[in-house]
């Protein structure tokens, strides 16, 4: 009797080790990647939950391990891009 105790405490604490939240897990719905595209310089992308900037097209942060369900693209950066070479069209004059 006392084998099938420790047995089953082994196996309560296994499920609570294995089955506890990972880092980076997020509520149903998830996290959305925000991706900032540019003219000249490669792309990059931010995590919105530790707002860290990478190069890489993954889909998940690697800096906090945030997992993204989904991207959306920030143009912002990319309409600066567009302002600046037509600054130097002007400057050049073409």
């Amino acid at each position: 009797m006392p084998t099938i105790i420790w047995i089953v405490l082994g196996v309560i604490a296994l499920g609570a080790l294995l089955g506890g939240k990972e880092k980076g897990d997020r509520p149903a719905g998830g996290t959305v990647r925000i991706d900032h595209p540019h003219l000249i310089d490669r792309d990059d992308y931010e995590c919105p939950v530790c707002r860290y900037r990478f190069p890489m097209d993954v889909m998940f942060c690697p800096n906090c391990g945030a997992r993204f369900s989904g991207n959306v693209v920030d143009e912002k950066e990319l309409e600066d891009d567009e302002e600046e070479l037509d600054a130097w069209d002007d400057e050049d004059g073409y």
